[in-house]
């Protein structure tokens, strides 16, 4: 069997080529061109800093989590404006910074979340021609790029003590969601034109929350009011699912495959058709809190827990329950992962939420090292450029570019802008973004010509 990573938002679905806009120039959704965290691009600056190669700044209203999408001559970010009870989507000139155009909804209702955790977390998507954002209970809008609404959803009310943070993805002619968690939790697909339902499921398993939420649980597992124990609302679901091309061969010896929409829901992972939502399979013995994205590297998905949950290792492809026939490895308790990783070379590298950055072998699961890097600990997922090189943002603002090596950690630059941020790098071709709580900044090479640009 041949596995191949699935490109979320692939260039045959794109519509609208953008002039003198190479592949590597866009960044149109969460973890970037093919939802791995990997580019095609390499002419971005390894240093950088207030003064060195800037090529703009502009000040947000205030906090937020997401990070900027990049569409041709567009930059696309969702912003929160607390005072006046807005979640916005802002659109700015790439060239420039200077913002373009501001959509928002006025969302007055009380809606939960951490103080971390800013309304608009999740970031937005686009393929060429609109660009959807969900915005927690306000709902799931759908922009054209002059800001014009195409088309708004109200999937109801979502209610965690923590916020949410999934991002929605594109596949064909679909918009994918995870929505939660809370007291509703469900995978929900609408079409991509008009927002209608396409498929939903419902990600809540009672029966699996009543076995592993212990003898004190009593029966409401996913009751997530204020006033229920806090170990019986420690549990959801905040990662954006990818997809993975399955490649086989029939019996009749001729080429088949399929896609898969890999998600990380509380104490499993599963495998569903991303155009029906059709369960393939199901992987048990995962964390109840599910941060990090999914990770891929060959037929090998990679999920680690967070705050001490399990982690696991499982191969795509199977039916039905492949806990014990798939799972490649399993740790029963594990560190505090939040940000996703990056899969290069059978190695996974990724940052815990104390700031070390950790090389993780796929197939064995064991930590090849570890490096504390930075000093105020991360929620970032890590970047990677063509030519190798990964890019870890941490809560400081302080970037640590290293080069991937299974033997040990090997540093190329360390770089401050003394901005706080729980944003990750953005890269798209010659752009490299940072959203910090204050500013979104874009970085380029020789921009600050008498500064040295080294790489």
């Amino acid at each position: 069997m041949k596995i191949c990573f699935g490109l979320l938002l692939a260039i045959s679905h794109f519509a609208v080529a953008t002039c003198g806009i190479s592949e590597d120039s866009n960044w149109p959704q969460w973890r970037g061109p093919s939802g791995t965290g990997k580019t095609s691009a390499t002419d971005v600056p390894s240093t950088w800093g207030p003064e060195l190669n800037v090529q703009w700044r502009v000040d947000l209203p205030e906090a937020g989590n997401s990070i900027p999408i990049v569409w041709g001559e567009r930059i696309f970010l969702t912003q929160p404006i607390s005072e006046s009870n807005l979640r916005t989507l802002i659109c700015f000139d790439r060239q420039t910074g200077q913002e373009s155009w501001r959509r928002g909804i006025a969302y007055a209702e009380p809606e939960s979340s951490h103080r971390t955790n800013p309304f608009c977390s999740s970031s937005p998507v686009t393929d060429g021609q609109r660009v959807i954002a969900w915005f927690g209970s306000a709902g799931l809008v759908c922009f054209d790029f002059d800001g014009n609404e195409l088309w708004r959803r109200d999937l109801g009310k979502q209610n965690h003590m923590w916020g949410y943070g999934s991002s929605p993805i594109l596949y064909k002619d679909l918009c994918l969601l995870n929505f939660g968690p809370g007291e509703r939790e469900f995978m929900i697909a609408v079409d991509k034109f008009t927002g209608e339902t396409r498929w939903e499921i419902d990600s809540i398993d009672d029966e699996a929350e009543r076995m592993l939420s212990g003898p004190e649980n009593d029966g409401s597992a996913n009751d997530f009011s204020s006033d229920k124990p806090r170990s019986e609302r420690l549990r959801g679901s905040w990662n954006t699912p990818i997809i993975v091309h399955v490649d086989g061969t029939s019996n009749s010896g001729s080429a088949s495959g399929h896609d898969e929409l890999i998600v990380a829901f509380p104490r499993r992972v599963e495998g569903l058709d991303p155009l029906t939502g059709a369960r393939l399979w199901t992987c048990g013995d995962a964390a109840p809190l599910a941060y990090a994205s999914p990770m891929q590297s060959g037929d090998t998905i990679v999920v680690l827990g967070g705050y001490g949950g399990a982690s696991l290792a499982v191969r795509v492809g199977g039916q039905g329950d492949v806990t014990r026939s798939h799972q490649v490895w399993h740790r029963p308790r594990d560190k505090g992962w939040l940000g996703t990783g990056v899969a290069h070379d059978g190695a996974i590298y990724i940052s815990g939420l104390e700031g070390i950055l950790s090389c993780i072998d796929v197939l064995s699961g064991d930590e090849l090292w570890r490096k504390r890097i930075g000093g105020g600990g991360t929620w970032a997922s890590i970047t990677q450029t063509d030519d190798g090189r990964m890019f870890l943002l941490d809560k400081s603002g302080r970037t640590t570019v290293f080069a991937p090596n299974r033997d040990k950690y090997e540093e190329i630059a360390v770089n401050e802008l003394n901005e706080p941020t729980n944003a990750s790098v953005v890269i798209a071709g010659n752009d490299l973004l940072i959203r910090t709580d204050r500013a979104l900044w874009s970085f380029g090479s020789g921009t600050s010509p008498s500064q040295p640009d080294v790489k």
